[in-house]
């Protein structure tokens, strides 16, 4: 049985981006639960961001606003 290669940084990238469509319209029965789930989108998206912008070289100290969960 062969090991899985370790990821490139653009499978990183897409499995952060597909992650975070599993859950961009998504909602919690709770408070907690949507609040978690808000939160989550959000680091999901950050982390792409940093990807991106790592993969690109780019040394900008903004970060894009996060996209609307209902945009895509």
């Amino acid at each position: 049985m062969s090991e899985k290669p370790p990821l490139s940084d653009r499978d990183v990238h897409e499995a952060l981006h597909n992650a975070w469509l599993m859950l961009a319209n998504e909602e919690g029965a709770t408070e907690y639960g949507n609040n978690t789930l808000k939160a989550a989108r959000l680091s999901l998206f950050t982390f792409q961001m940093t990807m991106m912008m790592k993969m690109e070289g780019s040394t900008e100290d903004q970060m894009p606003s996060p996209p609307s969960p209902h945009s895509g």
